[in-house]
C-alpha cells in the first residue's frame, strides 16, 4: 500500500465533503447531532486537525507546538475550507519530499492517557488517512439521517482516476 497515495485520497474525499456541506444551511452544519465531535462542522474540523497534528507536528517532532482549532471560531464553510487547504498544502509539501528512508524513520507518538511509543512515519501516515476515513463514514451516516446523499468516492474509483 502506498501511504502517500492513501493520504492524498483522504484529502480528496475531504474536499468532496467540503463541497457537499457548502450546499447546506449553516444551521445544519453546526447543529448538535450527538456524534463523535457533535456537529458536521466539528467532525470536519477534527479531520483537518488530525491530519495537521499527525503529519505536520508529530512526524516533524513538534507535537508540543500544535494547537487544536477552536470550532467556535469557524463561522462559515469558507473558513473551514481555507483551514483545510492550508493544512493540505503543508501536508503536500511534506509528502513531496518523502523518501523510503523517511517512511521507515521512527517517531514518538502518544495519546492522552497512554504511554508514548515509537512508530514508523509510514504508520503515522496510514493512521492519518484511516482516522479521517472513519470520520467520513460518520459524516455519511449523519447526511443520510438528514436525507442528503453523501459524496461517495471509494478507493478503487480514486486510483482509477489517478
Amino acid at each position: 500500500m502506498n501511504s502517500k497515495t492513501l493520504v492524498e485520497y483522504s484529502q480528496s474525499v475531504r474536499r468532496r465533503y467540503l463541497e457537499q456541506l457548502a450546499t447546506l444551511p449553516w444551521e445544519q452544519i453546526t447543529k448538535s447531532r450527538g456524534a463523535s465531535f457533535d456537529s458536521l462542522r466539528n467532525i470536519m474540523l477534527h479531520t483537518v486537525d488530525a491530519e495537521d497534528k499527525l503529519v505536520n507536528y508529530v512526524i516533524t517532532g513538534r507535537t508540543k507546538e500544535w494547537v487544536p482549532r477552536n470550532p467556535e471560531e469557524f463561522l462559515n464553510m469558507d473558513s473551514i475550507r481555507k483551514s483545510a487547504e492550508e493544512t493540505e498544502a503543508k501536508t503536500r509539501d511534506y509528502l513531496a519530499k518523502l523518501t523510503p528512508a523517511e517512511l521507515e524513520r521512527n517517531v514518538e507518538f502518544s495519546r492522552p492517557s497512554t504511554q508514548s511509543m515509537l512508530v514508523r512515519v509510514e504508520d503515522i501516515l496510514i493512521h492519518t488517512a484511516l482516522e479521517n476515513i472513519h470520520h467520513f463514514g460518520e459524516l455519511i451516516a449523519l447526511l443520510w439521517q438528514m436525507d442528503v446523499e453523501p459524496p461517495h468516492m471509494g478507493w478503487l474509483g480514486y486510483i482509477q482516476t489517478k
